[in-house]
């Protein structure tokens, strides 16, 4: 168990005390994330990877993963098909598009699912802390 996986978890049982969840939230801009990308390199110079997604019930997600055996395991024979970037939690929310889902560790026991309003929520908070760092 990773120490996201006890803070989702907490987040869970404490059926959404706000302390909780905002403990979730600093701790997912901490992490780093391995995010499943195509292997062929896009003609865009200013796109240095292609995220893949995921269409579930007409919602486009995005998945990362807090390890790298946690992205093999799901991907499992089709890994061999994807490449794949380590990106900081904060650098992900920061350019990840407000209308997709994202999913945290699918496939695991923890696996969580941001809708596009907590990305927007999200956001909010990088912005914030972008703006004290300048």
């Amino acid at each position: 168990m990773t120490e996201l996986d006890q803070a989702i978890s907490v987040a869970f049982s404490s059926e959404g005390n706000k302390e909780e969840v905002n403990k979730v939230y600093l701790l997912l801009l901490k992490t780093n994330f391995y995010l499943p990308v195509k292997k062929e390199k896009g003609s865009d110079p200013d796109e240095p990877f292609s995220p893949l997604f995921a269409n579930i019930n007409n919602h486009f997600f995005i998945l990362t993963f807090d390890k790298l055996e946690r992205l093999q395991k799901w991907a499992g024979e089709q890994f061999a098909d994807m490449a794949y970037v380590e990106i900081k939690g904060q650098d992900f929310i920061a350019g990840i598009n407000e209308n997709v889902y994202w999913g945290v560790n699918a496939g695991c026991h923890y696996y969580k699912e941001f809708s596009p309003d907590e990305i927007k929520q999200l956001k909010k908070i990088v912005a914030k802390l972008q703006s004290w760092a300048q």
